[in-house]
């Protein structure tokens, strides 16, 4: 059944639409509203949309699942695309069908709402909240509290541009708070025998032309003071925010103008002045009821045969709680089929917690496995082609969608990203080896670095040229990318590439470094050293 506000969301869209047909909506008029709504062009089509489904935090059950399923199946391609923001797409809806894809998208709880435009977009969490070894608390109960705070508030709704939060659990920061406006990485303070939960906050990261990395705002804001602190950074940015010039419009650029100090006291007045008006109501903590003995059962012993093994050994991790783990689905490009979506649902319900999350990876997790049930996962998993080896590994290549459907597509990115995965895994028989631990690959269609190209080990970002009298795609080569511990680094341009050389080049230099690293000198530490050494050409 559709909820109220859903169901306002889908009518105004609808009248908007049926307005937009009859000529009396122009089309930049149209393109704000079915944007702020999560419906997006697609390239050189009229009236074909691409849909964004937003997912707090990536959750997602297996009754949403199903009518992803069929959402593929009815209104789109048979695919559904999932995001670096954990979000899930259908390309190439009729614009007629698009009322009806968000009834049904609505009436199991989902909604595009605010997925595009200038609007905050989908609040993201580390896809292993509340099952992870290294974190200091559950931040779930925290995204969701502000994904659904700011969805629909009216301070949200006229920003200068997209504005983008995110959660970690640890220094780790795998969801990439230091390239958010908002990164939220949690912390606990013991005073006096008491813990105190809070977050470290970073402000004004952003990726694109020219890339930031977020500047830390706060050392200690409570969970209580989270949503109010929030607030008054929205509010700062709405203030400030460049409206004249969309180039110069993200909250990076206020921070470049006025500087961090000037930014912080801002926010800082603004905070204390919602707080003593009592206009953000203060977030509790929430007791983490998932906290048991750090321990786990090693997966050495679990019988099964070879393939099962290197599966478990590359798509499968050990809770915090003893005897669980979480398995990570490795999806080539990010895509799944109807099938799959239904596969999918139908091991959530049958050996999980009903549910799955979605990661920035562009790759699905179960949680809550019962060490007895991997050997039927893999089976159930392997007889749909959803067993790939290698989650968040160098095989494991991220991809926005490109130039397929992408109006600032340059090249086809998503394309290339299923191709240099299925190359690595059939011709680079170590990369599951130590040697490529923490390497991985993220491919733009072009410099907007949808796919995060800037943060990789290996990055790669769209471009064309001309050669022989024809416009070529070819692909800028970035290394040496990366995020954790509250530190940036962006990659360093190295070559041009032409796109069909690309998997070429790419062994090429696997290949350079085994021969040339030194002692046990990682893909990554060689990559690193160089940088520092000022570079050498791979071509």
């Amino acid at each position: 059944m559709l909820n109220q506000e859903i169901n306002a969301d889908i009518e105004y869209l609808t009248k908007e639409a049926l307005r937009y047909k009859a000529g009396k909506l122009d089309e930049e008029e149209w393109r704000q509203i079915r944007l702020k709504n999560g419906v997006y062009g697609i390239r050189f089509q009229k009236d074909i949309q691409m849909l964004r489904v937003k997912v707090p935090f990536g959750e997602l059950n297996s009754e949403q699942l199903r009518v992803m399923a069929n959402i593929a199946e009815i209104f789109s391609t048979g695919i559904g695309h999932i995001t670096t923001r954990q979000d899930i797409q259908f390309h190439w809806v009729a614009l007629e069908a698009v009322p009806e894809a968000l009834r049904r998208l609505g009436e199991v709880g989902l909604s595009t709402k605010e997925a595009c435009g200038n609007t905050v977009r989908n609040v993201t969490a580390c896809p292993l909240a509340g099952v992870c070894n290294k974190e200091e608390f559950d931040v779930t109960p925290y995204a969701k509290h502000m994904a659904y705070y700011l969805l629909r508030n009216p301070l949200t709704q006229k920003l200068p541009r997209k504005f983008k939060l995110a959660f970690s659990g640890c220094n780790d920061d795998c969801v990439k708070g230091m390239i958010n406006d908002i990164g939220a990485i949690a912390i606990v303070k013991n005073k006096n025998g008491k813990k105190t939960n809070g977050f470290r906050l970073y402000v004004g990261g952003g990726l694109g032309s020219p890339p930031r990395a977020a500047h830390l705002l706060e050392e200690f804001t409570t969970v209580q003071d989270l949503k109010a602190t929030c607030e008054s950074i929205i509010r700062i940015f709405d203030r400030f925010g460049n409206r004249n010039n969309i180039f110069r419009a993200r909250m990076k650029f206020i921070i470049d103008q006025i500087g961090i100090r000037k930014f912080r006291k801002y926010v800082f007045t603004e905070r204390e002045l919602l707080i003593s008006k009592k206009m953000a109501d203060p977030i509790t903590q929430i007791e983490d009821n998932n906290v048991l003995k750090r321990e786990s059962i090693s997966t050495k012993n679990i019988s099964g045969d070879k393939e099962f093994k290197k599966w478990l050994k590359t798509n499968v991790e050990h809770q915090k709680q003893v005897g669980f783990y979480s398995v990570f689905v490795n999806l080539i490009g990010g895509d799944l089929t109807a099938r799959q979506f239904r596969i999918l649902a139908d091991i959530a319900d049958n050996y999980s917690d009903g549910l799955i999350r979605t990661t920035i990876r562009q790759n699905v997790v179960f949680r809550w496995i019962n060490q007895k049930n991997l050997n039927n996962i893999f089976g159930e998993l392997n007889k749909s082609n959803l067993s790939v080896l290698g989650a968040n590994t160098i095989c494991d290549v991220v991809g926005c969608p490109g130039a397929d459907t992408c109006n600032l597509g340059v090249t086809r990115s998503h394309r290339l990203a299923m191709k240099l995965s299925e190359h690595l895994l059939e011709h680079e028989i170590d990369i599951f080896s130590k040697e490529f631990e923490a390497t991985n690959i993220n491919i733009s269609g072009c410099p907007n670095a949808c796919a995060q190209n800037h943060i990789a080990t290996i990055g790669l970002f769209g471009s064309a040229q001309r050669v022989k009298g024809q416009m070529t795609p070819f692909y800028q080569l970035q290394l040496g990318g990366a995020v954790t511990n509250g530190n940036v680094k962006f990659g360093e341009h190295s070559i041009r590439i032409p796109a069909k050389r690309v998997p070429e080049a790419i062994s090429r230099l696997m290949s350079l470094y085994r021969s040339e690293r030194q002692d046990n000198e990682t893909f990554k530490s060689w990559i690193n050293r160089l940088r520092s050494d000022g570079g050498e050409e791979v071509g």
